[in-house]
């Protein structure tokens, strides 16, 4: 319920909806909501081994920021079974991540001003107690009423932002023969204030961890808070 006498106004973009409004709450409360989509061919189970391959910072294109990706995307297989072998993989597993799709929308806030809208006249009558015979004493006594003269109105925008990650698993000897395999992949969408990925990323992985080689009929959605302590496992330097 709004507090009487204060009216909030939401204005949204077009292609705003509710869900931009539940990752700005996910925000407040401290958690990430991660949606996790994935699929396995059935033979996944035996190969184990495997290798990165990322966005590498010392190649054109590369992102500083993928050797720590990396850290947290091999401790998070290595959770799960995964032996990291760069010298005879079972699999390379490719990795993409990006920060995109950025919604704005502005929040109005009209708050009433009060003040003086006009006075309301009373007129007393009083009598001498001490001279019923003197004539009564008439005075009128003016008193300002008060109410709402206008309106203040701040306005603030706020954003969200789509942050994906990609794990794809390849085949590593149909790979190297040039028929390159994918045996699995997994992959999560999550929408939240601001771009900063590195803050995020290791609880997205937290998410996507135990579906790394298995399928899902469906995208299921994983929480993850804050004090998660997969997820801070994951990201410790």
């Amino acid at each position: 319920m709004e507090p009487l006498g204060r009216k909030v106004k939401v204005g949204f973009g077009a292609s705003l909806c509710i869900i931009c409004l539940a990752a700005l709450a996910a925000c407040i409360i401290g958690r990430v909501d991660t949606a996790v989509s994935a699929y396995a061919q059935p033979e996944v189970g035996a190969k184990k081994r495997f290798v990165l391959q990322g966005p590498d910072p010392r190649l054109p294109g590369g992102d500083p920021a993928w050797p720590t990706y990396a850290q947290i995307l091999t401790r998070a297989l290595e959770a799960k079974g995964f032996v990291p072998d760069a010298a005879s993989p079972d699999l390379v597993i490719r990795v993409s991540y990006r920060v995109g799709d950025t919604q704005t929308w502005v929040t109005t806030t009209s708050t009433p001003i009060m003040g003086v809208t006009g006075t309301q006249t009373q007129t007393v009558v009083t009598s001498d107690p001490f001279n019923p015979s003197a004539p009564p004493i008439i005075t009128t006594v003016s008193t300002p009423t008060m109410g709402v003269v206008g309106t203040s109105e701040s306005s603030s925008t706020s954003s969200t932002s789509l942050r994906t990650i990609q794990v794809e698993a390849q085949d590593a000897a149909s790979l190297a023969a040039g028929k390159p395999a994918v045996l699995w992949r997994t992959h999560a969408r999550s929408r939240g204030t601001g771009d900063n990925l590195a803050r995020i990323f290791p609880f997205m992985v937290a998410a996507m961890e135990d579906y790394f080689g298995a399928s899902l009929a469906d995208s299921v959605e994983v929480r993850k808070f804050f004090d998660d302590p997969e997820a801070i496992r994951l990201g410790k330097h």
